[in-house]
């Protein structure tokens, strides 16, 4: 059995290194804060990045920023080897992985671009979804990895397909988060109970994911303790404008949304959950008018 390597064990990571150890992988893990969970699960504690490549055979990347994937690739080259898999979990623009994958494959590593779709909880009971692309036979070779990670993934083709499969996956949940919070506020402007509008609709074809997990945030205002904060999301809408303008592509829902998305910037909402939309657009709502007091 392959052994694998987890750097960066935080939201994602940790609920990543849990599975493969439940899967029962022999799983080496480094972060820059010591993980005692990750220990206690079974884990073997690297003492640096260095020391993690030199044991495993598949290493995943679950990291925050694109500095950090630069700086992880510069420890990693001083002991690559030959045959080595980076599984890439982490979103940067593309432009930074493909610049790392190359130089990973200058030294016979194979770096996938993978992207995981879900909320970290989602990763501990393996309902997300994982995106695949890269090199095929690289992929399949490492199929027990990606199973011990997730219940469903999907291969998409040459390496960058999945990020920007998550740019759209991510972009539809900003979008869909705002018809939430939109249909929510009208409902109450109405005189409709929120809670009522929610429940109702939730099953119905109106609902989605997206609704059903940010609908109750919305009704209990808890945006401080939600899984999604908004400075998590603020990224995918500035590159997704620019793949729109690459490509020609009209978006004018996703325009729109992201002049809402740019008030919650704005405001300093970076670590309430995207949940909190529905304060942005109450903020934004004209004074009630006799007509909308009708029913």
């Amino acid at each position: 059995m392959k052994r694998v390597g987890v750097i960066g064990l935080g939201n994602i990571g940790s609920k990543a290194a849990a599975n493969l150890l439940e899967a029962g992988f022999d799983v080496t893990g480094f972060d820059l804060v010591r993980n005692e969970l990750f220990i206690e699960q079974g884990g073997q504690w690297a003492e640096s990045v260095q020391d993690l490549g030199q044991t495993v055979d598949v290493i995943v990347h679950s990291l925050p920023t694109a500095a950090v994937l630069v700086s992880t690739v510069d420890q990693l080259l001083e002991v690559a080897r030959e045959g080595q898999v980076v599984v890439e979990i982490s979103s940067y623009p593309l432009r930074e992985k493909q610049a790392q994958a190359e130089r990973l494959a200058a030294k016979g590593v194979t770096m996938l671009d993978c992207e995981i779709s879900g909320l970290p909880i989602m990763v501990a009971n393996k309902t997300a979804v994982i995106f695949q692309s890269g090199d095929k036979d690289v992929v399949d070779s490492v199929a027990g990895v990606f199973s011990g990670l997730a219940k469903k993934c999907f291969y998409l083709g040459e390496f960058g397909e999945a990020t920007k499969m998550k740019l759209l996956a991510n972009t539809m949940v900003c979008v869909h988060n705002m018809v939430g919070a939109e249909i929510l506020n009208l409902a109450s402007r109405a005189g409709m109970d929120p809670e009522l509008v929610f429940n109702t609709l939730k099953d119905s074809a109106a609902g989605s994911t997206t609704f059903t997990n940010k609908a109750p945030i919305m009704l209990s205002r808890n945006f401080d303790k939600g899984a999604g904060p908004f400075g998590h999301m603020f990224q995918y809408l500035a590159r997704v404008g620019e793949l729109a303008d690459h490509s020609g592509a009209a978006i004018p829902l996703i325009s729109e949304a992201t002049k809402y998305y740019q008030k919650a910037e704005a405001k300093g909402r970076h670590t309430q959950d995207i949940a909190a939309m529905v304060e942005i657009l109450e903020a934004s709502s004209r004074v009630q008018t006799d007509v909308t007091k009708e029913k």
